[in-house]
């Protein structure tokens, strides 16, 4: 039986809300940012008031929420439209696995490491945004699911896919500017880390054995991530 356009989005919100809820609210924070900037082109000044990351303001005057708020705020249409259509195809197929608590934490962790990776690294007087950080965390969760499967091929299959994409990507943003590698690397490196927590009952599309002791060392791992771009965060504003 045919659904109607009514039905298949209903089916479809159930088997993921959570990421259709990110792009609604990505999209309604763009329109917001166009009304106020008067151009589909954000200012400088619009971006710093909404809460992009800058690292004086973060540092200084200790504004770490920017450190979550930036992965909400787009530059361009362009910029906001290849991250929504990345975020609804593969969030939808992580969402659907992993289940909508470990996928939620997944994006907002990959969104907060990218960023502190950012922080650490790249240049501390831009102004940069955007949910880059989080969508390189799903394909890098993607990718150490690919590895963590032991016998089925399907998400061997994405990993590989979704691994030569991540190289073609990172190969073009050094030809280009304005990209932020280092919250790129940061999320995707959050990725791989939790992939061994991400694993559940509700993974039927592979076969994993992931010891308890595998998820401490994964949990452990992702901590120290997080210390370490934070300690060296903290130092560049000493």
């Amino acid at each position: 039986m045919k659904l109607s356009r009514k039905q298949y989005w209903q089916e479809n919100f159930k088997i993921q809300p959570v990421n259709i809820t990110l792009v609604i609210v990505l999209v309604a924070i763009f329109i917001w940012e166009m009304l106020v900037s008067y151009s589909p082109t954000i200012s400088v000044n619009v971006l710093y008031h909404a809460g992009a990351q800058y690292g004086p303001a973060i540092l200084e005057q200790h504004q770490w929420w920017r450190l979550l708020a930036a992965g909400f705020l787009h530059i361009t249409p362009t910029h906001l439209i290849f991250n929504l259509v990345v975020l609804y195809f593969i969030g939808k197929l992580l969402e659907w696995q992993i289940g909508h608590v470990r996928f939620a934490c997944l994006f907002f962790g990959a969104v907060l490491i990218g960023n502190l990776a950012s922080l650490a690294f790249g240049d501390m007087r831009g102004i940069s945004a955007g949910a880059s950080g989080g969508i390189y965390g799903l394909f890098g969760a993607v990718i150490g699911i690919g590895i963590l499967d032991r016998f089925h091929d399907f998400w061997k299959r994405e990993a590989t896919t979704i691994g030569i994409l991540v190289v073609i990507s990172f190969l073009m943003s050094f030809t280009r500017d304005g990209v932020d590698v280092y919250a790129h690397l940061g999320g995707i490196m959050m990725g791989l880390i939790a992939s061994p927590l991400l694993i559940s009952s509700r993974c039927q599309t592979g076969s994993f054995k992931v010891t308890w002791w595998g998820k401490s060392m994964s949990a452990i791992g992702v901590l120290l991530l997080a210390g370490g771009l934070l300690y060296i965060a903290l130092q560049r504003g000493v």
